[in-house]
């Protein structure tokens, strides 16, 4: 089969990944697990951090092979799957695999994967491989996680800023949080992507790079001045990496609110969390209550933004683009500059 194996650690390169031709997992795959022959793959942010810092050489990583988010068809059923899990030969499935798989070398860029079975759902009717595995993947269970941890009553009837709306989770986050009746959602995005983000549901845009923002109050500036006071927000998420964003959040997040992050940044979280989380108010902390998520993904998470997708709250995936196999560095390329409007896709099989 074909697949994409790491030959060195830095940004994807010719030098660093290779389409090669590699054995086919066993076709009687073992246990509980599934064996997919892949159709699309989508790209993470967190697959670049492991082509980074993940050498190759390393022993328990034999050309490993990148890629988290996956959509196939199911080809053969492990002995141990239960019937309960309604899965059979021939369905489409999409989910996300775990990073112990990843940094393990068994990535979703390849022809063929054996997949645990409590790692997948069905793929919702009418959606195709490209949009369910960037909407039931890394992104899609992200936008459940944040959901649930601010707990999806309490979404009800407020006031939420997603900074970072016009990427891969924060165009669907938008969508749930509307979907699930919040009461008025800010998304920050640059301006080009206004349009968009509106079209997802957003109340209100506010561009990070407008002539506003890039004054002596940045786009912290701006946020205070149109959210000040009564119109301060109930819970602010944080999709694309603020530690400014939280330290000013004082004047635009209510007392009692909640600041919302998933960007760990280099030290995986261990940085903010004890900046923010720890450190009290007399040593320099922000009054407000900080939460940093880390997602594990399953095929639970993945379930519940299937049935999104198919009630209507989650409307669409907005997809950026979609790249053949062979171009996978070109597209790995494209999320290395953080202006993806959307998923980036990769088809890796008709």
């Amino acid at each position: 089969m074909r697949s994409y194996s790491q030959l060195t650690t830095g940004p994807p390169s010719p030098a660093t990944l290779a389409l090669t031709t590699v054995p086919a997992p066993s076709p009687s795959p073992t246990g509980t697990s599934l064996l997919l022959r892949i159709t699309h793959a989508a790209l993470n942010p967190i697959d670049l951090h492991l082509l980074l810092n993940l050498p190759a050489w390393l022993p328990f990583r034999r050309r490993p092979t990148p890629g988290f988010d996956f959509s196939g068809v199911v080809l053969a059923l492990g002995p141990a799957v239960p019937a309960s899990s309604g899965i059979k030969v021939g369905d489409r499935v999409a989910g996300s695999l775990g990073a112990r798989q990843v940094a393990l070398g068994v990535g979703s860029l390849a022809e063929y994967i054996s997949v645990p079975v409590g790692l997948v759902a069905k793929v919702p009717d009418g959606w195709d491989g490209g949009q369910a595995a960037g909407g039931m993947g890394v992104a899609g269970q992200t936008a459940v996680l944040f959901a649930r941890t601010i707990g999806e009553e309490r979404v009800k009837g407020a006031r939420v800023l997603v900074n970072g709306a016009s990427g891969g989770v924060g165009v669907l986050l938008v969508q749930v949080l509307k979907g699930l009746g919040a009461g008025w959602v800010v998304g920050v995005c640059g301006g080009g992507n206004e349009g968009m983000v509106r079209g997802l549901g957003a109340d209100e845009v506010v561009d990070y790079g407008g002539e506003e923002a890039r004054g002596e109050g940045g786009l912290e500036g701006v946020l205070e001045g149109k959210f000040g006071g009564e119109g301060r927000f109930d819970f602010v998420l944080d999709c694309a990496g603020g530690q400014r964003l939280f330290e000013r959040s004082v004047g635009f997040l209510k007392e009692g609110g909640r600041f919302v992050s998933i960007v760990g940044g280099r030290s995986q979280g261990v940085v903010p969390f004890v900046r923010n989380k720890l450190r009290p108010v007399m040593l320099g902390g922000t009054p407000r209550r900080y939460d940093l998520l880390a997602m594990m993904p399953s095929g639970e998470q993945a379930e519940v933004m299937k049935g999104w997708m198919e009630k209507g709250v989650v409307k669409e995936v907005p997809v950026d683009s979609e790249w053949v196999m062979e171009d996978v560095i070109k597209a790995y390329e494209k999320l290395e500059t953080k202006h993806a409007k959307g998923k980036i896709i990769v088809k890796v099989a008709a």
